[in-house]
C-alpha cells in the first residue's frame, strides 16, 4: 500500500507528529494534502465524538492544520463506476470555519465524512474496527464487544 499512495506529484509522511512538519510546510506553500480522517489515532492524538451514533477515537489533526494555516477543509471522495470505467471524484468544501474546541470540530468532521458514506455506503471501504480504543485512551462510556464489530 505504502507503494501504491505515493504517485506523480504525492508523497506520504509518517502519521506521526514528525509527519505534521511537512504538512504545514506544504500548507504554507499553497499546496494540497490529503488526511484520511477515519483513520483512528494514537493514543494521546485524538479525541471521542460520535460517528454514526457511537463514540470513536477521532484525528484531530484536520481541525489543527486549518487552524494553524487558514486552509480550506476540503472533503473528497471517488465513486468508482461500473464495470471499471473508472472514477467519479467527489468534492465537498466544509462551508464554515471548525469550532476551536477539538471535540466540536472532530465531531464535525465526523458528521461531514458520515454525510459523504450515505452517498455511497456500498463503497465504502472498512476494513477495520472503527470504534476500537487505543492503549491508554478510553472513551466516558466504553461500548461493549458486540457494539464494536463493524456492519
Amino acid at each position: 500500500m505504502v507503494r501504491a499512495r505515493p504517485r506523480g506529484q504525492l508523497r506520504t509522511v509518517p502519521a506521526t507528529i514528525a509527519g505534521m512538519r511537512p504538512l504545514l510546510r506544504a500548507l504554507r506553500n499553497g499546496e494540497a494534502v490529503g488526511l484520511l480522517p477515519d483513520q483512528a489515532p494514537a493514543a494521546g492524538e485524538g479525541v471521542w465524538a460520535p460517528f454514526f451514533g457511537r463514540p470513536a477515537y477521532t484525528m484531530t489533526l484536520p481541525a489543527r492544520l486549518a487552524q494553524l494555516t487558514g486552509a480550506q477543509i476540503m472533503l473528497v471522495f471517488a465513486e468508482r463506476l461500473p464495470r471499471g470505467q473508472g472514477y467519479i471524484l467527489h468534492f465537498r468544501p466544509f462551508e464554515d470555519p471548525l469550532p476551536d474546541d477539538p471535540v466540536e470540530a472532530a465531531t464535525r468532521i465526523n458528521q461531514a465524512v458520515e454525510s459523504l458514506i450515505r452517498m455511497r455506503p456500498q463503497q465504502y471501504l472498512w476494513g477495520y474496527n472503527r470504534y476500537k480504543a487505543p492503549p491508554g485512551s478510553m472513551p466516558a462510556t466504553q461500548p461493549s464487544p458486540a457494539e464494536t464489530s463493524p456492519s
